[in-house]
Formats: C-alpha cells, structure tokens, sequence
C-alpha cells in the first residue's frame, strides 16, 4: 500500500468518525446547523477552487470534498438527532451518521483498484 493511501485510510477511519461524534455532541440548535450549514458549503467552493485552479490541486480538493462529506453527514445526523426523542433509534442515527463518514474510501478503493 503505498504512502498516499495509507494517510487517506488514516484519515477516513480516525478523523472522519472522530469528527462526525464530535459535531453530534453539539446541540442542535440554529446556530449550529448554520455553522456547520456555511463550513459545509466553504468545503464544497474549496474542492471547487482547488480542482479548478491548479493542475496540481487533486489532493486538495479530495480533502475538501471528504471534509464537505463529513460535515454533509453530520448536519442531517444532527437535524435527525433534534427531531428523534427515542434513545435507541438517537443510538442508531449517531452509528449511521459516523460509519457513512467512511464511505468515501470505498469510492478512493474501488477507483484506485479498478485504474
């Protein structure tokens, strides 16, 4: 596995979940769906910016769209978390919520695996 991969897995694994439970643990106010609304939508003109740039910016704007991923993924967890009282089924949107932030290195694996 070469290096490159390896820091990608490292950081779908470790700060993606990491980062999903801790914005899950703020409370699910205005405030925060719009903070977390204006940082979601500043990764998403940064992947843009980066990709269009510079020939060289591809890292760059895979990591603002995983960061765009994640953050996409906690905003609906949180917005499902205020809305849902029951403590089983809060349990089961928090598990979803931090094992979909995983899921953009299935896509990396997969792309890196078929190219």
């Amino acid at each position: 596995m070469e290096l490159n991969s390896l820091v990608a897995f490292g950081v779908t694994f470790g700060v993606g979940p990491v980062l999903c439970a801790v914005l899950l643990r703020l409370p699910a106010g205005l405030r925060t769906m719009a903070t977390i609304g204006v940082a979601l939508v500043a990764a998403i003109w940064a992947a843009h910016h980066f990709q269009t740039s510079s020939a060289n910016g591809a890292v760059e704007a895979l990591a603002a769209m995983w960061l765009a991923w994640v953050l996409g993924v906690s905003m609906v967890g949180l917005a499902l978390l205020h809305r849902i009282d029951h403590p089983r089924v809060r349990r089961g949107i928090t598990l979803t919520a931090i094992l979909a932030t995983t899921l953009p290195w299935f896509g990396l694996a997969t792309a890196q695996m078929m190219a």
